[in-house]
């Protein structure tokens, strides 16, 4: 599965944890969820997560369902319980999709997303660099790093990859909001807020 902008769906749900965290998402799942695994195992919003837990988990024990297709069940229930807040169960179902499916770079960022709002940044370094190790043209991991960063304080290697991200995907509207942001923790009123305007820009809706 690429780390698309529904990666980041697991932190975004329960953001309060750490404030202004992870807004890389704006729109549906871009994955492709196996239609063996029925109507309700499907990581999208139009479905409630409490039938998603419940539909997935019995994709899960049907014993129909082996390799990237199980992988993908155990996403999105990781994502299910994750949006619901239940982060330790989410993330036990992202270790069994990441153990069935290695070199899942969604399944990587997911579980960087997670490690990111239990504040275990080391973790969540590691988990976006493996992703990235995997796939070296996705943005969107190299944004979540430097998110990452940004939480523990780093506003400089924040920056350097936030400008990365910007240079692989100009239109990314997630690169210079959050270099932007990072801008205006360092005090740079001015930078901050002209990176902040590109960003409103390319996608009227990265603050909501």
């Amino acid at each position: 599965m690429k780390y698309s902008r529904a990666q980041s769906v697991f932190a975004r749900a329960i953001g309060p944890a750490l404030p202004l965290a992870l807004v890389l998402l704006t729109g549906a799942a871009q994955a492709q969820t196996p239609p063996s695994l029925g109507d309700n195992c499907t990581g999208n919003t139009d479905v409630p997560w409490s039938e998603q837990i419940t539909g997935c988990t019995k994709a899960i024990e049907s014993g129909q369902h082996a390799g990237k297709d199980l992988a993908t069940a155990f996403i999105w229930r990781s994502k299910a319980y994750a949006m619901g807040g239940d982060l330790d169960r989410g993330l036990a179902d992202i270790e069994q999709a990441i153990r069935l499916d290695p070199k899942d770079v969604f399944a990587l960022g997911a579980r960087g997303d997670l490690h990111l709002v239990k504040k275990d940044y080391p973790q969540a370094l590691a988990d976006y660099n493996a992703a990235i190790a995997v796939d070296p043209s996705s943005a969107l991991s190299v944004v979540g790093r430097g998110i990452t960063y940004f939480a523990a304080g780093d506003f400089d290697h924040a920056i350097a990859d936030f400008d990365q991200a910007s240079r692989m995907q100009p239109t990314l509207a997630d690169a210079p909001y959050w270099r932007g942001v990072a801008r205006l923790r360092k005090g740079d009123k001015a930078g901050g807020e002209a990176d902040i305007a590109v960003a409103k820009k390319l996608n009227p809706a990265i603050e909501q």
